[in-house]
C-alpha cells in the first residue's frame, strides 16, 4: 500500500486522504531467465520503493529524506556485488505479470504486430498478424481482447482528435502507444469517446532530448507556473491531469515554471540534483536565469509588471500559508511530495531570493485517456450502443471509465486489470457477481 499517497481529490464525497493505491515490492528481473532482457524499464531505471521516491527528493532537507536516499544508494551498490537486477514501480508489476504468464504456459509472441481484426458473420473471430514468419491468422474462438495502449505516439491521431498544439515529442508513453488497433476496431464499427483526453503531465524537454515530467518537483515550495500573460492558472501541486487540462484552457502551451534559488538549490529538477544545474541548460536556453524578476520576465517574453504582480501576490500566500487563488496545499495530495520542513504551508514558499529561473513547460502525457467505447462487460460498443460480438477492450485502448478526471495513482492501470478480468470471464461464459 502506498501509505500517504492520497486520492487526488480527497475532499470529494468518498475521497480518501490516506491511501488506496497499491505498489509492488521490488522484483529481481533475473527470475525471468531468458526473458529478462525483454522487460522494458521506465525512464529512470532505479530500484526504488514507493516511500523512497518521496524521500529521495528531500535528501537535502530532512533526516527521513537523507536516510531514504542512503538506503537506495546502498541497494544500488549491493546490486553491483550480488548481480541482482532489481526493478521497482511499473517494471516490478510488469515483471511479475510476465513471470506469472510464463508459469501458466501463456504463448507470448514477440515482434508480432496486428494488421487486421478478422470478422465473420458480424463477429470478431481472430486477428491477422505480421511476424518473423510472415503474415498469419490467429483464430480466437471466444473473442479478441484489445489492450494495445492508446495513441500518444501517433502524430496524425493526435492532430485529428486531441487539443492543439500537440506533439509526440512531449510524451512519455511507451513506444508502442501508436493507436493502430484502435483504428482497426473503428473500421469494424466501434464507437469512441474522450479522444481529446490524456493523462497529462507538465513536461519539459532538456537539451539532451530527455522528456522530464514534473510531478514531484512542482509540489515543492518556491515555484509557480504561469501562462503567457505571466499569471498563475492552477494549483501547481495538484492533479497532473488537471494541470495539463488547465494549460490548454489558458493557452499555456508552452507555459513557464518560475522558481527561485532555494528551489534549485534544494530539490531535483529534470534529473539534476539540487544545487547541480548543468551549465548546458543555460547555454542552450532550456533554463533561463536572471537576478531580477523583471529581467527574467523579459527573457521569457512575459510582461514584467504582470509577473512581478503575480509573484508578489503569491509571496503573500506563502507567508500566510493560504493560497486564496487555487488552494495549493489544502488537499492531502498537494502535500504528498511537498517539503514538510517549510512552514506554515509545505507547498508554498516565497519567490524572492535571486537568482531566479524559468523553464518552458508543455502538456506532455504518459498515455491517452480516450479510445474505444465499452460496456460493463468490457465489450466494445457500436455507435448505437450494441456490442460487437467477440470484441473486448481494456486499458488505454478504451475511453476511460474515469471520464475526464484522474482521481488517484493507478487509476488507468487498475481499470485495465479489472476490465481485463471481466472480459476474460465474459468471453468464457462465466457470470460474475
Amino acid at each position: 500500500r502506498c501509505e500517504g499517497w492520497s486520492d487526488y481529490y480527497d475532499e470529494k464525497p468518498g475521497g480518501c486522504p490516506r491511501s488506496r493505491s497499491l505498489a509492488m515490492e521490488l522484483f529481481d528481473a533475473r527470475e525471468l531467465g531468458a526473458w529478462e532482457p525483454k522487460l522494458r524499464r521506465g525512464p529512470f531505471d532505479i530500484p526504488v520503493r514507493w516511500p523512497e521516491s518521496r524521500q529521495g527528493m528531500l535528501a537535502k532537507r530532512t533526516l527521513d529524506g537523507l536516510l531514504g536516499a542512503m538506503r537506495l544508494g546502498l541497494r544500488m551498490v549491493s546490486m553491483k556485488f550480488t548481480g541482482k537486477k532489481l526493478v521497482g514501480m511499473g517494471a516490478a508489476i510488469q515483471g511479475r505479470m510476465l513471470q506469472a504468464a510464463l508459469r501458466e504456459g501463456v504463448d507470448i509472441r514477440l515482434e508480432c504486430s496486428v494488421s487486421e481484426l478478422v470478422e465473420e458473420g458480424g463477429r470478431i473471430t481472430g486477428v491477422m498478424v505480421d511476424g518473423p514468419g510472415g503474415k498469419r491468422r490467429i483464430q480466437a474462438r471466444d473473442g479478441v481482447l484489445i489492450n494495445a495502449g492508446g495513441f500518444s505516439r501517433n502524430a496524425e491521431m493526435r492532430r485529428k482528435y486531441g487539443p492543439q498544439p500537440s506533439s509526440v515529442d512531449w510524451t512519455n508513453a511507451n513506444p508502442g502507444d501508436t493507436g493502430e488497433v484502435i483504428e482497426m476496431a473503428m473500421a469494424r464499427g466501434a464507437a469512441t469517446d474522450l479522444m481529446d483526453q490524456a493523462v497529462w503531465l507538465v513536461t519539459s524537454v532538456t537539451p539532451e532530448g530527455f522528456r522530464a515530467f514534473h510531478v514531484l518537483d512542482l509540489a515543492k515550495p518556491h515555484l509557480i507556473m504561469v501562462d503567457p500573460k505571466g499569471e498563475r492558472f492552477t494549483d501547481e501541486s495538484g492533479s497532473y491531469m488537471e494541470n495539463g487540462q488547465r494549460m490548454y484552457a489558458h493557452g499555456a502551451t508552452p507555459g513557464w515554471v518560475i522558481m527561485e534559488s532555494r528551489h534549485r538549490d534544494r530539490y531535483p529538477w529534470a534529473g539534476a540534483m539540487g544545487g547541480k544545474t548543468p551549465e548546458a541548460w543555460f547555454e542552450k536556453g532550456y533554463m533561463l536565469r536572471a537576478d531580477t524578476i523583471e529581467d527574467l520576465a523579459r527573457a521569457c517574453g512575459l510582461d514584467p509588471a504582470t509577473l512581478r504582480r503575480t509573484i508578489e501576490r503569491f509571496n503573500g500566500f506563502a507567508r500566510t500559508g493560504k493560497d486564496l487563488d487555487f488552494k495549493r496545499g489544502d488537499r492531502a495530495y498537494d502535500r504528498v511530495f511537498s517539503d514538510p520542513s517549510v512552514k506554515p504551508n509545505p507547498c508554498l514558499g516565497a519567490i524572492e531570493k535571486p537568482p531566479f529561473y524559468a523553464v518552458r513547460v508543455y502538456p506532455g502525457d504518459v498515455g491517452t485517456f480516450g479510445g474505444l467505447l465499452t460496456d460493463e462487460h468490457a465489450r466494445v460498443l457500436r455507435q448505437d450502443g450494441t456490442a460487437i460480438a467477440g470484441l473486448y477492450a481494456t486499458g488505454n485502448s478504451t475511453a476511460s471509465v474515469m471520464g475526464e478526471c484522474y482521481p488517484g495513482a493507478g487509476a488507468s492501470i487498475a481499470a485495465s486489470f479489472v476490465f481485463g478480468y471481466i472480459a476474460a470471464h465474459d468471453a468464457a461464459g462465466h457470470t460474475l457477481n
